[in-house]
């Protein structure tokens, strides 16, 4: 069966956030950020060579936001529907709790 546009572009969130909060990404960072200061060594400490470092990392960090926050309610959503398989197999449990998320502050 083929996965739905939505299901690959989730699995690739996944990787990228597994990927991101690695060890190795810690040392390609480190890479990058030593090469850039020699790259800007080399042919000087410019504006444009800062217009550069302010644009990759506002636009990784812009991308990054977005994987996370994608993978956080994926586990959030999976955390919430084990919870209430939990509250529905338990006998005498009030099945209004299942979906108290819905309900107001008050009724909380």
């Amino acid at each position: 069966m083929q996965a739905s546009w939505h299901g690959r572009l989730s699995a690739a969130a996944r990787a990228v956030v597994d990927f991101a909060r690695s060890a190795a990404a810690a040392v390609v960072a480190a890479v990058l950020v030593v090469a850039w200061l020699v790259v800007v060594a080399v042919n000087g400490f410019t504006q444009a060579w800062l217009n550069v470092l302010f644009g990759v990392t506002g636009a990784a960090t812009f991308v990054m936001v977005f994987f996370i926050q994608h993978v956080s309610a994926r586990k959030l959503r999976a955390v919430m529907l084990k919870l209430d398989e939990l509250v529905r197999a338990t006998d005498g449990a009030d099945e209004a709790v299942v979906d108290a998320e819905h309900g107001s502050l008050d009724e909380q």
